[in-house]
């Protein structure tokens, strides 16, 4: 359990989220914008496709992340399984969506193909790794507001 001087579990996994989801829109964009192409080219797959996956990818990634925040000091090794857990989340969901969207498995093994192979998944893990570990540093930390010398006379 948290001591009373760190930031509240169910607060740190929300902060945390807020920052995945901000990493995950910069890379996806500037990913996009540098190799100057769609991050999903797959036809048949549409963007309602793509934010369900990245919005239950968001929903998994602070499903995988409360456990370790409740802990006083968890390891930094559940950065990795956590990153690993959403972005094989992220993966899941978009195959399920595309399936509905489409009813076509040769578009969901294309659109998996493409994101699993390609560059989308290693930026995914990449963006819920960042972010998962700033939230175990932070919890990690005993650090506590900075203070003046004569703050203490």
């Amino acid at each position: 359990m948290a001591s009373q001087a760190q930031v509240p579990a169910p607060a740190l996994v929300a902060f945390a989220s807020v920052g995945y989801l901000a990493l995950l829109v910069a890379g996806l964009g500037f990913g996009s914008l540098i190799i100057d192409d769609d991050v999903i080219t797959t036809s048949g797959v549409g963007l309602i496709s793509a934010y369900v996956a990245a919005g239950i990818s968001i929903l998994a990634f602070a499903g995988f992340l409360i456990g370790p925040a409740r802990h006083a000091r968890p390891s930094f090794w559940l950065a990795g399984s956590t990153a690993l857990g959403t972005a094989a989340t992220h993966a899941l969901a978009l195959g399920v969506a595309a399936l509905v969207s489409t009813g076509d498995l040769g578009v969901v093994g294309g659109v998996l193909s493409e994101i699993l192979v390609g560059w989308v998944s290693p930026l995914i893990f990449g963006a819920a790794l960042i972010a998962s570990w700033a939230a175990i540093a932070l919890r990690r930390t005993v650090a506590s507001r900075p203070r003046w010398p004569w703050e203490d006379e």
